[in-house]
């Protein structure tokens, strides 16, 4: 297994808003603009599977590999040689809330797919900056 260097960011805003727009998968692209899409082939739940693409890349199978009602939601794409995961976390952290991005690749090919994915740190954090800027906008 690869780690990434892990994500974190604070708002204002109670972490269940942040939940509910990772659970809406549908609105991602709002928030994080390489993505294309999300499907899902149901509701949101362990175990539900879809596909999502980005912008730069092609349709890929996904999982919906863990939700913890109002704290996490987490995401395993598969990827030829290993399989890509993210973990959003929220926690309420005073008046507001600590958000925290882990990502991590398994696979035989674990090794390689990381060092195409540079960057990747990056594009998390991007992504979580313009959630935390929707989110706020809302609430």
């Amino acid at each position: 297994m690869i780690e990434f260097p892990v994500i974190t960011a604070g708002s204002r805003v109670a972490p269940e808003h942040f939940h509910a727009r990772w659970c809406d998968v549908s609105t991602h692209p709002e928030w994080a603009p390489g993505m294309e899409y999300i499907r899902l082939d149901g509701p949101v739940r362990p175990g539900a599977r879809g596909v999502m693409k980005t912008r730069a890349g092609q349709e890929t199978p996904m999982l919906v590999s863990d939700v913890v009602p109002g704290v996490a939601f987490q995401d395993t794409v598969f990827l030829d040689g290993g399989t890509l995961t993210v973990r959003h976390e929220s926690h309420r952290d005073g008046t507001g809330s600590r958000l925290e991005l882990r990502a991590w690749i398994d696979g035989p090919q674990a090794a390689e797919l990381a060092a195409r994915m540079a960057g990747l740190e990056e594009v998390l954090a991007a992504d979580l900056a313009g959630l935390i800027a929707l989110v706020e906008r809302e609430h």
